[in-house]
């Protein structure tokens, strides 16, 4: 591992940069987090039956922070540690890798943490992250199309290794209130909303990320949902059919389409 990748940043500051502390693993890391299968036992029967569906564990990262210059004295030490004990404890945070510069975890520190000398000459300090179970990319794939009719299609394509949640923002640029959207991939329509009043300026958002949602501006528009079916994007290039409905008036919409992928 070269020097520049034994650091990481989490709450937006760097271990090496800001703090002047290499970080080294304990035992390697995680890559491919626990999986909870949906599995039913059935009496009388040898094995289990796997059914569709699964859950993933949160990851735990193990390490140890290490001054990569010694503090002169146990005073100064401790004003280190004081300082790094603020900005490990901020709760769930970004956590970035310097080997993975493009991804970042979700992330919490989890355990209690006891500087020692045992081992090096400058005192070490080992930490425990638990993050959520997928690496998370550091930029949206995103795309926007302008409608002036009753339907358009939006494509976007997504990097990503997991199937990833849509985000979508329908905004109302012509005179007439849209009143329904309905949403489809391939041959499934997920999502219906119908009765609202979208008027010209607003704009409709419709988010599949947990928790998923609908909103118009800070108002909830999951009651005009006839069908809200979690909408997630594959690798690759996606085609989004959005189709309206609209009261009097010049039509007009700008939707955009946005995936934030995951492994």
């Amino acid at each position: 591992m070269l020097l520049r990748e034994t650091g990481f940043s989490f709450n937006g500051l760097h271990s090496r940069d800001n703090f002047g502390l290499i970080y080294a693993e304990k035992e390697g890391h995680n890559i491919i987090p626990g999986i909870v299968r949906n599995e039913y036992q059935i009496a009388g029967i040898s094995g289990t039956i796997l059914l569709p569906g699964e859950t993933r564990k949160p990851m735990v990262f193990d390490g140890t922070l290490y001054p990569a210059q010694e503090r002169a004295t146990q005073a100064q030490a401790q004003q280190l540690l004081r300082q790094v004990a603020a900005w490990l404890t901020a709760g769930r945070c970004p956590l970035i890798f310097d080997y993975e510069p493009g991804l970042f975890y979700m992330a919490e520190l989890t355990d209690a943490s006891k500087w020692s000398l045992k081992n090096w000459f400058g005192g070490e300090l080992p930490i425990t992250f638990t993050a959520q179970p997928f690496a998370y990319r550091a930029t949206v794939n995103s795309a926007t199309v302008n409608a002036t009719g009753a339907a358009a299609t939006v494509t976007v394509n997504v990097q990503t290794g997991e199937r990833a949640p849509l985000v979508m923002t329908i905004k109302n640029t012509g005179a007439a209130t849209i009143t329904g959207v309905q949403i489809s991939i391939g041959n499934e329509t997920p999502v219906i909303l119908a009765g609202m009043t979208l008027a010209a300026g607003q704009t409709l958002t419709i988010d599949m990320e947990t928790p998923i949602g609908a909103t118009i501006g800070s108002s909830n528009a999951l009651p005009y949902a006839t069908a809200f079916t979690p909408v997630q994007l594959a690798n690759g290039v996606n085609n989004i059919y959005i189709q309206f409905t609209y009261g009097s008036g010049t039509k007009g919409a700008q939707i955009t389409a946005q995936a934030r992928g995951r492994y």
